[in-house]
């Protein structure tokens, strides 16, 4: 009996063959079997890569529609700390 040959696949690899499966429409199983991919491997790599995933900031919104009053115009100016030293300005003096 002929012994299976292990293809190896960077993490990069595993995170486009995931993003691939989930658009296609076809269960783990079907994708996997149609890419000669052992499902197993593949459960394991999503898995750790959705680990991996950092979570998502919690939002913080401010509703800035009262600047825009007819009051108001011309005289708003925004800052917004984007973290890493990058601000964003908005200004309307």
């Amino acid at each position: 009996m002929k012994r299976a040959t292990r293809t190896y696949r960077s993490e990069a690899e595993w995170q486009q063959l995931i993003q691939q499966q989930s658009s296609s429409g076809l269960s783990v199983r079907a994708f996997c079997k149609q890419r000669r991919i052992g499902d197993q491997s593949f459960y394991a790599w999503r898995n750790r890569l959705a680990k991996r995933k950092e979570p998502a900031a919690a939002l913080n919104l401010l509703d800035i529609t009262d600047l825009m009053t007819p009051d108001n115009v011309g005289q708003w100016h925004i800052e917004l700390d984007l973290g890493s030293g990058i601000k964003l300005n908005l200004s309307q003096r």
